[in-house]
């Protein structure tokens, strides 16, 4: 069946299709679509959105995709209707590669990321918080909001941190710098030793990540400190729904997050689909 690919009409619609698969599916997957019309694509069946597909570039030449099927439309054309459109796309804006983002318990979207043959290259544990250790008091290392002016410290920080080019930090971080997220600034006596950030969400939620220490002042316990701070802090703010993901490999953050309180809860797999041959992608 030829399928038409447009944009989706209203985060709500992306709401109940992620519902219907995470029902369906016995998963629990979450796409970032308030804004919708942005670097997305949809098909519809009459009202029924049936079909979804976001894209993140995080970097100039690998975007990050997600992507859902309604159960009563599988093996219909619905995936590949948007995943040709979003290749179309991506390439005339120089992308090179997909990386796509799978629930690990996701049967159907491991066949469908065998079926395309795109590559595993990590894996992520999702982390949600279970007990919070309240009423801690800064001891060596203290938190504060950061403002515009902290923006090269960040960097700098995040660049260190996970061994990334600058370049690289700078258009990730540029990605994901909207209104909806808040940073901090971990400090040592006034020197900043690390950075840690939230995604708000709903009225009561919040995900943790671009969280890292200064590669110089690793190993002394101030990541532990400020994850404990932060959740502080967010609950502060009325946010108590805390999550958060970490490579599987990490087994140092990791450990980090099982003292701070947080325990795991599922987790992704992340998939390689290149999309012109002999290219060279970065592993995020």
């Amino acid at each position: 069946m030829n399928w038409t690919v447009e944009e989706a009409r209203q985060a709500e619609h992306v709401t109940a299709l992620e519902g219907a698969v995470n029902a369906h599916d016995a998963i629990d997957v979450k796409i970032g679509h308030v804004a919708v019309g942005q670097n997305d694509y949809a098909v519809y069946d009459g009202e029924q959105l049936i079909g979804y597909l976001m894209l993140f570039p995080y970097l100039p030449n690998e975007y990050e995709v997600n992507a859902l099927v309604h159960p009563d439309y599988r093996k219909q054309g619905v995936f590949t209707a948007l995943l040709d459109a979003a290749k179309r796309d991506a390439k005339e804006n120089g992308c090179e590669a997909f990386t796509f983002v799978i629930d690990r318990k996701s049967k159907s979207g491991k066949a469908v990321v065998d079926h395309i043959q795109a590559a595993y290259q990590f894996s992520e544990y999702n982390l949600v918080l279970k007990k919070a250790e309240l009423f801690l008091k800064p001891n060596e290392v203290s938190l504060r909001e950061a403002t515009d002016a902290d923006r090269p410290v960040i960097i700098e920080t995040l660049s260190e941190a996970f061994g990334d080019p600058v370049d690289v930090t700078e258009n990730i971080y540029s990605q994901i710098d909207t209104p909806d997220r808040v940073t901090y600034i971990g400090e040592v006596e006034g020197r900043p030793v690390g950075v840690i950030r939230a995604l708000l969400s709903g009225d009561d939620a919040a995900s943790i990540h671009a969280f890292g220490v200064r590669a110089s002042d690793q190993g002394q316990g101030y990541g532990t400190k400020m994850l404990k701070q932060m959740v502080q802090q967010l609950f502060r703010m009325g946010r108590t729904k805390l999550e958060l993901d970490v490579e599987t490999e990490n087994k140092a953050a990791l450990e980090i997050y099982k003292r701070a309180g947080f325990a795991e809860n599922g987790g992704y797999e992340f998939y390689l689909l290149e999309l012109v041959e002999n290219t060279l992608t970065s592993k995020r």
